[in-house]
Formats: C-alpha cells, structure tokens, sequence
C-alpha cells in the first residue's frame, strides 16, 4: 500500500526542520559577510585584491576540508556529522568575532570558513536525500537559506548604522546555532526523524568508502562531470553578487551599511520569491531551462548595476542578479541527488566544486577591480554569467 503524497511531503517537513534551522543561521553568516566585507577592508586596511586573495584561501580550505569530510559522512551518516559540524562552526565564529588584529583574524576566519563548509555540504546531503526526488520543494526549500541571509545583513546593518562594532554579529549568529545543533543530533536520531534515510540520513552507508578521486572518478561515470564544471562557474557568479555587488555599492556609490544591507536584503527578498513561489515551476522547467533563466537574470543585473550611475538602478540590479543566483544551487543539487550512484558523496563533491567557484573568482575580481574598478569586476561575474546560460543551452536536451 502506498503511502499518499501529501502525508510524505508531511513528513519530510517535519523531519527537515532541523536541517532548515541549519540553514537559516548559515544564511545568517552569510548575509552578514555581504554587508561586513567594507568593515573588514577598513578594519584591516585590505585592498580589493587583498580581501579577493583572504576569502580565496578560506575558500580553499573549507571547499578540502568540507569535501574530506562530507565524502566521509557518506560512511558516518549526514546528520550525525552535520551537528557535530555546526557545534564546531559555532565556537569558531564566537572566536573569529572576538579577534583584534589582521594576523588572528584572518587565520581565525580560515578555519571558520573550514567548519563552515563541513555545515554546508552536510546540511545539503541530508536535505538532498529528502527532497533530490522533488526538485521544486528543493529549491523551495533553499529559500529559507535566504531568509537567514536577509536577517543577517538587515542585523548587521542596523548594528554598523547604529555605531556598534561589527564584529558583534558573529559571535550571536554562533549562539543561534548552539540549540540548532543539539536540535539536529537529536532529531536525526529520533526514528521518525531524519533517520533511517540511508547515506542521506543519519545510517551510514556500508558499501564501502570511496577516496575523493574515486568519487570524482564516479562523477565521470554518471555522466556529471560536464555539470559539475558548469556548478563551479555558476558559484563564481553567486559569490560575485554576494561579495562584490554590496562591496559596490557601499564604496563606489558612497551610500551608507543600512541601505547597502536594504539592497542586499531587497536581493535576498526577491531570492526568496524565487525559490518559494517559483519553486514548482523552476522544477517542472528542469535544471537546463531553469539555470539558463537564472543566468541570464544575474548575468542583466550585474550588467545595470555595474553601468547604473543611480544607486536606485543599481541596486533593483543587485536585487536582480540576486534572483537568478538563487536558482543554481537548489536546482542543480536536485538534479545531481537523483541521478548520481552515490548521493551524498556526489552532493559534497558539487559542493566543494562550488567552494572552488569562489576560489577562482575572489581573487580573479579583485585585482581586476583594484586595476580597473569594481564596476569593471562586476563585469567579469556578468559574463561568466552569459556563459553559464550559454552552455547550459549548448548542451541540449542531455
């Protein structure tokens, strides 16, 4: 006897609520990142492609690390090693807040950034395992990642507005996730919880651990290989709005951290609309057609906001190229979780894959942006944009 539809998206709410409390407070550090990254600059008196070259090392250490121990969760169980990796994460970010000079705070930021990517890709593996069969509730789902984004830009803006040290917004975003990670653990363990969902859930997988390269080796085979190159460049854009088009906005056009944070936050509004109204209808289009439409969005907006003058036109921009960063993620994770043979090792290559994105983009962006402008940084993402739609429609119907 099958168990009716509307009882199983029931209880994959009830048992992803966890996860989604995961998500909300790494959106949270996340948002605030986009507003902070003009405090850091000042605070540590870094140029453009100092910042780029930081956030590029940190990258690369979160997108080893978390691959390492995302490929392994595989065996230990997705839940289990996701609270223990937001409990970690968690005291890394009281300790990275709590840094007074550039040396403590840019090895602190490293291993944060590392902890991190060991909360992203679990937390993406065990919401992949629920919801890889319905990519419209994914993406749907992904929304409530911008929603944690939105509170904490909006916070930090108001914080850096009202006179208070930046550096507050860390450490209270670490608290927040203290109770998210006992939540976690105990959920997953619970049989009517994430449990009992496979190598997705919290049991682990006994067919055997595969290395990092055999797993890339495995990619190859499902055919995904193609994909996960275009994943990566995808990430560069979404980086670029995330970091870059606040950045913008904050120097080149003069305008204050609140309004700055109600741009991003306008971005992060629309993100949110996106993926929880257009959720069902991106999945019904499928990753090609809904990745060509989110490209070609962020690929628009970055181009108004790098060309705008107004920061009204450029912030609608940002907000645009919000929009369409959104969709890349959630839809292609979908996508991958259903059709690869071993999911969550998959999940955690696509998303060490889209940590490297970062990686080459950062620093890429902002010697470019020392040398020419921010504006002419935006322009690279914008491309890279067009190239992520372009491709995705050269490769047909495969």
């Amino acid at each position: 006897m099958s168990v009716p539809a509307s009882e199983t998206r029931s209880a994959d709410r009830r048992a992803l609520l966890p996860v989604g409390g995961a998500f909300v407070v790494f959106g949270m550090f996340w948002g605030s990142w986009a507003v902070a990254t003009a405090n850091v600059r000042s605070t540590y008196h870094l140029s453009n492609a100092q910042l780029g070259t930081l956030l590029a090392v940190a990258v690369t250490v979160s997108g080893v690390v978390g691959a390492v121990v995302g490929n392994r969760a595989q065996r230990w169980g997705a839940v289990r090693t996701l609270a223990w990796s937001i409990l970690a994460w968690s005291a890394l970010l009281m300790v990275t807040g709590a840094t007074r000079t550039r040396p403590e705070f840019m090895a602190a930021f490293v291993v944060t950034m590392a902890a991190g990517g060991c909360v992203d890709m679990t937390m993406n593996a065990a919401s992949a395992a629920r919801l890889g069969h319905r990519p419209g509730d994914l993406v749907r789902f992904h929304g409530i990642f911008n929603v944690g984004a939105l509170a904490g830009a909006l916070l930090l803006g108001l914080v850096v507005q009202a006179g208070a040290s930046w550096r507050w917004a860390w450490p209270a975003i670490g608290l927040a996730a203290l109770p998210i990670a006992a939540w976690v653990r105990i959920r997953g363990s619970d049989p009517r919880g994430l449990g009992g969902d496979g190598p997705g859930g919290d049991e682990p997988d006994h067919r055997g651990h595969l290395s990092f390269a055999r797993s890339l080796a495995q990619i190859r085979a499902d055919g995904l290989l193609v994909l996960l190159v275009v994943f990566m460049v995808a990430e560069v854009v979404e980086g670029g709005v995330d970091t870059w088009g606040v950045l913008y906005l904050r120097t080149h056009l003069a305008i204050t951290a609140l309004v700055g944070a109600s741009a991003y936050g306008l971005g992060q509004v629309v993100a949110i609309a996106t993926r929880g109204a257009g959720g069902p209808g991106l999945g019904r289009l499928g990753p090609r057609w809904g990745v060509v439409v989110g490209a070609g969005a962020a690929c628009g907006g970055l181009a108004l906001e790098a060309f705008a003058g107004a920061p009204l036109a450029a912030g609608l921009g940002l907000a645009l190229a919000a929009g369409g960063a959104s969709i890349f993620w959630p839809l292609l994770m979908a996508h991958v979780s259903t059709v690869a043979s071993r999911q969550t090792a998959t999940v955690s290559a696509f998303t060490a894959a889209g940590y490297l994105g970062w990686v080459a983009g950062a620093p890429v962006i902002g010697v470019a942006a020392d040398r020419f402008g921010l504006g002419a940084g935006l322009g690279i993402v914008a491309v890279l944009a067009g190239l992520v739609a372009a491709t995705m429609l050269a490769r047909g119907s495969r």
